[in-house]
């Protein structure tokens, strides 16, 4: 009989062999001895229920089988170690927890939600969604963090549960061809989704997404993602590697602080606002592309904590 496996790192179908940014931890656990693979999470024929500990990684279709995959990963853990866990994915699965973090006191960007199957949204309403989104109006309970010191007529649209750039569109709304596209996103989204609107900060352009990897619970290292980077396998949108501050540092800490549990890995994507100060982006604890091979030693810090989940 072929022997349990000890590890598999989940992906999906049209990256059967993994993100090769991962292979690398993958490799350094098989040299220590553990029976280690890569499995697309819809392959009914893998024997993840003879797993020791299942790892999401590249898992990249999710939000087009969101149902499937909650369904698949309950099943999961109840007779695998999952990680992230089934709790910490349930949740962050959804971008709705940004109110959660709000509510713990993280600086989030400002967003306004328009629930699924919501009434369909006018030029009105979207005047006075921008108008709460930039301050000048009463925080709605359909809000989340706090409101922008610098009015912008530009905003970014994106359903509550996708990643990438799925349904991501950016409106200028000082105009009357901006808005009418930005309400036909809207409420074409809205049948589906909750939808987010957000201010657009121009500092995703200029000073760019911090991405912070943290292993563990520990910061590891730092990137530079591209405005409205689109999906690709770890370096191969215009990612850098940057130093961090030690103000953004401990922005991650305090993020993961406000996490009911520590997760195994984590990415804190922060961006300054206009007067400067950090604000949470997302927070990302399904299939983040950690960049492990633009940071020297970040493979075996990952592994060393794959590792650390089976003892």
């Amino acid at each position: 009989m072929k022997p349990a496996l000890d590890i598999v790192f989940v992906t999906y179908g049209d990256l059967k062999q993994g993100d090769p940014d991962d292979l690398d931890a993958l490799e350094i656990l098989r040299k220590r001895g553990y029976n280690c693979s890569v499995a697309d999470w819809r392959d009914s024929t893998f024997p993840f229920q003879s797993s020791r500990l299942v790892v999401l990684r590249s898992t990249w279709d999710y939000h087009l089988h969101h149902s499937e995959f909650m369904a698949w990963l309950k099943s999961l853990a109840s007779h695998s170690i999952l990680k992230n866990s089934w709790e910490l994915v349930q949740w962050n699965s959804d971008k709705r927890y940004l109110r959660d973090l709000s509510a713990r006191g993280i600086d989030c960007v400002p967003t306004y939600y328009i629930e699924e199957g919501a009434e369909k949204v006018t030029r009105s309403a979207l005047a006075e969604i921008l108008a709460t989104l930039s301050g000048s109006s009463p925080a709605s309970s359909n809000t989340s963090g706090s409101s922008s010191s610098s009015p912008s007529s530009k905003v970014v649209v994106k359903p509550s549960i996708g990643l990438s750039t799925f349904g991501v569109k950016k409106f200028d709304l000082s105009s009357e061809a901006g808005e009418t596209a930005a309400l036909e996103h809207i409420n074409q989204l809205a049948r589906d989704y909750c939808v987010m609107v957000q201010p657009f900060l121009a500092e995703v352009e200029s000073y760019g997404e911090r991405a912070l990897a943290f292993i563990d619970g520990e910061f590891s290292h730092a990137i530079r993602k591209t405005a409205f980077q689109h999906l690709a396998v770890a370096g191969e949108a215009g990612e850098a590697m940057v130093p961090a501050s030690a103000d953004e540092i401990a922005f991650g800490y305090k993020t993961l602080a406000a996490l009911n549990e520590k997760p195994l890995y984590a990415r804190v994507d922060i961006i300054p606002d206009a007067s400067g100060a950090l604000r949470l982006l997302e927070l990302e604890l399904i299939e983040p592309s950690l960049f492990l091979k633009l940071a020297e030693g970040a493979s075996a810090k990952m592994a060393d904590a794959v590792e650390a989940c089976l003892n």
